[in-house]
């Protein structure tokens, strides 16, 4: 018996950019070798496996346990992968389906329709502590490693919080040029397993106009050397921007992520909630049945 697949570029209108995810929907869950030799099998940076539990009677709402994998591990939270699934639902549930709910290991994640087909993710809000001198210090020197531009590195932080401890984020000193530098991920792997994503970023290439900031995220010890747009390092990002830009809390503000395919976000934070939502577009880009099944 076959197992029926969609792939999907999310964070972009357009296919052949934003960043690719598989998605699979099934009424019993596959077991954690199963889904860890598909994501394999997949390649990409996410396969997102979704198990329906719940249709609201009113049809408004419907919820599903969701989990993802990269092609070696398992992650505790992941937003393109997320609106990737998102996106295939939507289509197959009723227009009175306005809200998803997605129990995994990051809590309820919550998915809902925006006018012109846009999807809105509520994402648990992913703060920074300030390094200290030994580790931003660690980190400053591996990123050196890493390109030859010599990158000038200000701040940086050390994520907490579910989903998030693992995350180092680098403020770079100009991002005009963030998405042509050369960057050879390879000697994050002296940093793991403690530090494992790493977020380059810096304010938008104008001052006041979109994007408002841009990015890179580097995450080789999960088995993805360049991540093409990242929803959770997003929502590390937007508390950061929201109070570096002098926004106000709730603000929208728009991130770019530069990488080769490329994408964007709209972020905002909520503070009192401590949340984030993640505003994208999303399509598919083919559909398949996978005819062994591990």
């Amino acid at each position: 018996m076959g197992l029926s697949y969609t792939v999907v570029d999310a964070f972009t209108p357009t296919a052949f950019a934003g960043n690719p995810a598989s998605v699979i929907i099934t009424d019993k869950a596959l077991g954690d070798e199963q889904m860890q030799l598909i994501a394999r099998e997949f390649n990409l940076a996410e396969t997102a496996f979704l198990v329906r539990t719940e249709i609201g009677k009113d049809g408004s709402f419907a919820r599903l346990a969701l989990r993802w994998f990269t092609p070696t591990v398992e992650i505790p939270l992941c937003g393109h992968a997320t609106l990737a699934s998102a996106y295939v639902l939507f289509s197959q549930l009723p227009p009175t389906c306005q809200t998803i709910k997605f129990d995994t290991k990051s809590g309820e994640l919550l998915a809902k329709r925006l006018p012109g087909g846009k999807i809105e993710l509520e994402f648990p809000a992913g703060l920074l502590t300030l390094a200290s001198g030994e580790v931003a210090a660690q980190v400053k020197s591996v990123i050196q490693q890493c390109s030859t531009d010599g990158l000038e590195i200000g701040y940086v932080g050390l994520g907490h919080g579910a989903g998030f401890d693992g995350f180092v984020l680098a403020e770079v000193a100009s991002g005009a040029g963030l998405k042509d530098i050369p960057f050879n991920p390879g000697p994050l792997m002296q940093l793991a397993p403690e530090h494992k994503i790493l977020v380059l970023t810096s304010v938008g290439p104008t001052w006041g106009q979109t994007p408002d900031f841009v990015s890179r995220v580097f995450a080789p010890a999960a088995g993805i050397p360049e991540d093409p747009v990242t929803g959770a390092a997003h929502c590390v990002l937007a508390p950061y921007w929201t109070k570096r830009l002098g926004k106000k809390d709730g603000d929208t503000l728009t991130g770019r992520q530069v990488s080769a395919r490329g994408g964007e976000v709209g972020v905002a934070w909520d503070q009192k909630r401590g949340t984030v939502r993640l505003i994208g577009d999303a399509v598919v880009v083919h559909k398949g049945e996978l005819l062994s099944v591990p």
